[in-house]
């Protein structure tokens, strides 16, 4: 299981009101979001438990902060429409902004608890 495209997927069925991506996108929307998974251990029996950098990127402070919002709650509904994932915790959200670009953005850090 990839669970960096499970996650996308999940959140471009979501309604986020911005797409989600692996990658930032060369020709980048006014608001948009990129999955990343940085890191977690495997378990035992197969299980395993990635976690995930989801960066909200958006025009202004403010409408960062409301997407993260959104994929917060989105997160959490993520065992429900996604088979082999049982749960998802949002661990941390904080902002910065793209030193490049200089564009706004939010951080959503997941540990989802994946099967298989």
């Amino acid at each position: 299981m990839d669970i960096e495209e499970v996650v996308i997927d999940h959140l471009n069925h979501a309604g986020l009101g911005a797409t989600a991506y692996p990658d930032v996108p060369r020709k980048r929307p006014a608001a948009f979001v990129v999955v990343e998974r940085t890191g977690g251990p495997r378990g035992e029996g197969g299980t395993f438990e990635p976690m995930l950098d989801i960066q909200c990127w958006a025009e202004t402070r403010s409408k960062a902060a409301d997407l993260a919002l959104r994929v917060e709650d989105a997160m959490g509904e993520l065992p429900a429409s996604a088979d082999n994932v049982s749960g998802s915790d949002v661990t941390s959200t904080f902002r910065d902004r793209d030193l490049e670009s200089g564009t706004p953005r939010y951080h959503v850090v997941c540990t989802c608890y994946c099967n298989g």
